[in-house]
């Protein structure tokens, strides 16, 4: 695979049914449709009502790059290894390694737990996939381009013409976020929802 800087993103989802599950079948995971090509690391909450939920998610979100918990995301990596011939050197093979993996909040609700709260949870979950293969959109044809981009580097140039490449591709999901408000826009808000009990100062600093 191989990814050009700048090239505009295209719609490269699919869907299909979401990995099994090993916890019970009230396990509120994605139904339907899932997210085509990558992983899905599912961790785990549990809460009965609102407050016992947001604190569980509080301590078992994911990290983003800044070391800030964030209820979903999107995590990439780009590597690549190449050999080049002749005299100018050329390149002459170039290897890309690119892994993809997207967290994902599991909730079990268990016996008794209200009906409304399961509906906002399965509602938010939706938006906060919605969100994800966005980010998903973005990278994948971008990274798909990258061997081509490594292939027409001058030898001496290659590890930095990749390294420039990778960074507007890094770029260019932070402007999905800061456009989607990482999500809010997308309905994916949980911490700023006054339906789970959010207020301005708390949700200050937290992503969807």
């Amino acid at each position: 695979m191989r990814r050009k800087a700048g090239l505009v993103a295209g719609a490269m989802l699919m869907s299909c049914r979401p990995p099994p599950s090993p916890l019970p079948p009230q396990s509120i995971v994605v139904e339907g449709a899932s997210l085509h090509g990558v992983d899905i690391e599912w961790y785990d909450v549990s809460g009965r009502d609102v407050v016992s939920l947001r604190e569980s998610v509080r301590a078992a979100a994911p990290r983003n790059d800044d070391g800030e918990p964030t209820l979903g995301r999107t995590q990439w990596n780009a590597t690549w290894t190449w050999k080049g011939e002749g005299e100018p050197c050329h390149v002459e093979r170039v290897d890309v390694d690119v892994s993809l993996l997207v967290w994902l909040p599991r909730w079990s609700p268990g016996a008794g737990t209200d009906a409304g709260m399961i509906a906002r949870w399965r509602a938010y979950l939706d938006a906060l996939v919605l969100h994800e293969r966005g980010h998903l959109e973005l990278l994948m044809p971008q990274l798909a381009q990258l061997d081509h981009i490594l292939r027409a580097a001058p030898c001496e140039d290659v590890d930095a013409v990749g390294a420039i490449a990778l960074d507007a591709i890094r770029a260019l999901n932070r402007e999905y976020d800061a456009y989607t408000g990482h999500g809010r826009a997308q309905g994916a808000r949980y911490w700023t929802a006054p339906e789970w009990g959010a207020d301005a100062e708390e949700a200050a600093g937290w992503a969807p």
